[in-house]
């Protein structure tokens, strides 16, 4: 039997408590000692939660509280929130709910041997007042009004734009899709502003980002909206959980029954009216955001002078939400990613869309390559998506083409292509041959890449690449994936047969990677054309995410490296697990190889 008194009673305690046994009344003792009677919420207290709420002493008044106690207490922080609107904070408090930012967001800044009177003790007067130290991090009203926004909703802005001098009123021309989704019924808006023109009518901003694929369908629409300046930071109110109610003020006078919209149903009309107002977008810095809101109702709503409702019966109502403002830019969508800023001025050839290439594929897109050229001829087989990194949806396409549908779709910054061949062969109903597929994937291209895993074709990858004076890339695994290659090869230095000669005259100085020589476990599926060989995707991926590191360090670099660079992977069993190792060498041009001629 446990010899904790609560449990022997079989009393109401968190669920914390039974893990923690004492820390309940551990907790009360705090506020005890301090001098405070917090009154408990005895209906959540039977569900195993606990809520507090109590005065608080800071100097000579009394500050009334809310404590929320997580199930993860104490090693996840209690939540505290002001009770009194009138005594929020402009800092470091949540204007929806009153939640004090007592601590900064890491983690560790919370210590689990704490309760919530130390906190208080420790915090409050910090937060209440504005001193103390703090993290260098800002509060953009954005974020506030984003919490309590649309679902699914969003309209995009740009952070390189600068507003605060325009001349305001003005008009913005959006570009969206609206519709109403079946399940909730609630409106869903897609928009994005494409300009922005001042109270003269001047054009000050343009939209100069990628487009969501969403913005992209032949169901997107244009309409112009008015927009108005506040001189203070706009933010919500608690009154914010009842969307219409909080947003009224905001809608008054500002609706233009003339210039609405109609969703996919007929019977809803929707109003979005805008507003730029002043806010911090970073630490102590003043910037600029936008308030989207949308109204929506039956078109007599919009009206309500033209058609009396009968007696006793309620007119028909708008409906006020606030839409999601996000950040989609050029350099919103490089700044958390600065390593691969350069990528966005660069072209890239891959060959061969595999279980190596198509990652590397992608991470070239996410890292916002601005032209992609792929060149393939395989078809996505069910078994070949558990070593590939789309799934289902991309069965019985070509590789090349699904990957490249995908890449458009969802990293729109990315221009890319995908050219249908395959090396060694000549189409006669298209009329492309080697040389024409490589004149479509290499003119104008920055680095070409070789993923074909194929020593025949990287051989004929790498001559059309140091033809051209282009740098070349070439990755591969072993036959039994004990590991791999990733060669960054100059065009006047080293190239992949100099790499062959190394290992067999200099094993010492650059060593073949494990199995190099082995025959590798090669298995054929069944109704599969040819054997293939066995290896996972997550082992695979590290030389994809090497190649990655490579080009993008290649780049950054300013100037080209002179001398060309292998990257040798082994996997290391480490208690049963495989641990990837790495091993640089430069590769100067061999005394025996041909390229030196």
């Amino acid at each position: 039997m446990s010899e904790d008194p609560a449990e022997q009673q079989d009393i109401p305690r968190p669920r914390w408590d039974r893990r923690y046994p004492g820390w309940y009344q551990r907790e009360l003792k705090a506020f005890a000692d301090a001098g405070v009677s917090p009154k408990i919420d005895e209906k959540v207290l039977t569900d195993g939660r606990l809520e507090l709420t109590f005065d608080w002493p800071l100097g000579d008044r009394m500050i009334p509280l809310h404590a929320i106690y997580p199930d993860g207490y104490p090693e996840a922080r209690p939540h505290i929130n002001l009770i009194d609107p009138a005594l929020f904070p402009k800092r470091h408090c949540s204007p929806l709910d009153g939640n004090l930012c007592l601590l900064g967001r890491d983690t560790r800044q919370w210590q689990s041997n704490w309760t919530v009177p130390k906190l208080l003790q420790e915090q409050l007067q910090a937060a209440m007042e504005g001193g103390g130290d703090e993290d260098p991090q800002g509060e953009p009203a954005e974020v506030w009004w984003n919490t309590n926004s649309l679902p699914d909703s969003y309209c995009l802005i740009d952070s390189d734009w600068s507003l605060l001098n325009a001349k305001g009123p003005g008009t913005l021309k959006i570009a969206y899709v609206a519709h109403i989704d079946k399940d909730s019924e609630r409106p869903v808006l897609c928009a994005l502003v494409k300009s922005i023109f001042d109270a003269d009518g001047n054009e000050i901003a343009a939209w100069n980002g990628p487009w969501p694929s969403t913005l992209q369908s032949g169901a997107v629409r244009e309409m112009e909206i008015t927009w108005v300046r506040s001189a203070e930071q706009l933010l919500p109110t608690p009154m914010m959980h009842d969307q219409t109610a909080g947003l009224g003020e905001l809608l008054k006078g500002r609706i233009n029954a003339t210039h609405g919209f109609g969703f996919d149903s007929t019977s809803t009309r929707g109003h979005l009216v805008a507003t730029l107002y002043p806010a911090e977008t970073q630490f102590r810095h003043d910037g600029e955001s936008w308030l989207f809101v949308l109204a929506c109702g039956k078109p007599a709503a919009f009206y309500p002078g033209k058609k009396a409702s009968p007696p006793g019966k309620k007119g028909p109502e708008i409906s006020a939400f606030v839409i999601k403002t996000l950040r989609a830019g050029k350099s919103d969508l490089s700044s958390r990613a600065s390593a691969t800023a350069t990528l966005a001025t660069k072209s890239v050839a891959l060959v061969g869309t595999g279980a190596i290439g198509a990652p590397l594929a992608i991470e070239l897109a996410r890292g916002g390559i601005r032209e992609l050229r792929l060149m393939d001829h395989d078809t996505v087989e069910p078994g070949n998506t558990v070593r590939w990194p789309l799934g289902s949806s991309a069965w019985g396409r070509l590789k090349g083409q699904a990957l490249a549908d995908f890449i458009a779709r969802e990293y729109p910054a990315t221009n890319v292509t995908y050219i249908h061949h395959c090396l060694g062969t000549y189409s006669l109903q298209s009329g492309t041959g080697d040389d024409s597929a490589f004149e479509q994937a290499l003119a104008g291209a920055d680095l070409v890449i070789d993923a074909t895993a194929s020593f025949g074709l990287t051989s004929l990858i790498q001559e059309h690449s140091r033809s051209r004076f282009l740098p070349f890339v070439s990755l591969y695994a072993t036959p039994t994936v004990g590991g791999g290659v990733v060669a960054l090869s100059m065009p006047r230095s080293g190239c992949l047969v100099c790499l062959e000669w190394a290992w067999k005259d200099e094993p010492n100085v650059i060593a073949a990677p494990p199995g190099m020589f082995e025959d590798g476990e090669l298995i054929q599926p069944p109704g599969c054309a040819e054997r293939t060989f066995s290896g996972t995707f997550f082992d695979l991926q590290e030389l994809s995410l090497q190649a990655m590191r490579v080009v993008a360090g290649f780049f950054a670099g300013g100037v080209p490296p002179s001398s060309s660079v292998v990257y040798t992977l082994a996997f290391e069993d480490q208690d049963g697990i495989r641990a990837p190792a790495w091993r640089k060498n430069s590769l100067p041009p061999h005394s025996r190889c041909s390229c030196r001629r």
